[in-house]
């Protein structure tokens, strides 16, 4: 039985800081979109969808999607299934709803066609930065994020490729099932995947070389 120090309960309580900061402005972004109007993104998109389809709440077609997912992410890599899946899961929506007390009060919805233009591009890139360093703490994925790594890991495509992939998978049933859809849908589509790519890349590289340094001080002390 492997017992716990307190340098690994501190690096736990760490790792879950991360993602809940990572969950926190991809939350921002979120609710930039919403208040933009001009669609979600894909996740959401297919949750709408199924909303619309069966006529569940957007509470339990979440729930539902998420968990068929899930069950999906199993089978591709169940890895990726850890603490960073129960926050996604269960906290996401407190971010969101902490996003939306954070921008209501620049009234993005009574702007100028061209602030708003400027406000989907940023909520996008904002999103995908949230997403990113939360995937990159490496430390459990959400269902809908986890795919895009999973089909990374499994068949050697660039993320980049999985994540538009899955997206635009996404995407296609939510509006098939009779969600709503704009250019906000398409932005985030488009732009996501580079940005993950290059946050998960930075956040994980910059893990790995404080790793050495700590490696190569913990050798020097024994010394």
């Amino acid at each position: 039985m492997k017992i716990e120090t307190s340098s690994d309960i501190a690096t736990i309580f760490f790792k879950v800081f991360k993602i809940c900061i990572g969950l926190f402005i991809a939350g921002i972004g979120i609710a930039i979109m919403y208040n933009v109007g001009w669609g979600s993104a894909p996740g959401a998109t297919l949750t709408q969808g199924l909303s619309a389809f069966t006529g569940y709440t957007y509470g339990i077609s979440s729930i539902i999607v998420n968990l068929t997912f899930l069950i999906l992410l199993f089978f591709l890599d169940k890895t990726l299934i850890g603490v960073g899946t129960v926050l996604v899961t269960f906290f996401l929506g407190f971010f969101i709803d902490l996003g939306m007390l954070i921008v209501s009060p620049f009234y993005i919805n009574l702007m100028s066609l061209e602030l708003k233009i400027v406000m989907m591009i940023i909520g996008s890139i904002i999103i995908a930065i949230g997403f990113g360093y939360y995937v990159g703490v490496d430390f459990g994925t959400g269902a809908l994020d986890g795919l895009a790594v999973a089909l990374n890991r499994k068949f050697n495509i660039p993320f980049t490729y999985c994540r538009w992939g899955s997206d635009a998978i996404l995407m296609l049933i939510g509006i098939l099932l009779g969600a709503s859809w704009g250019a906000g849908t398409v932005s985030c589509l488009v732009l996501t995947g580079p940005i993950m790519n290059f946050v998960i890349n930075k956040t994980q590289s910059f893990r790995e070389k404080k790793l050495n340094r700590l490696k190569e001080k913990s050798i020097l002390n024994t010394k």
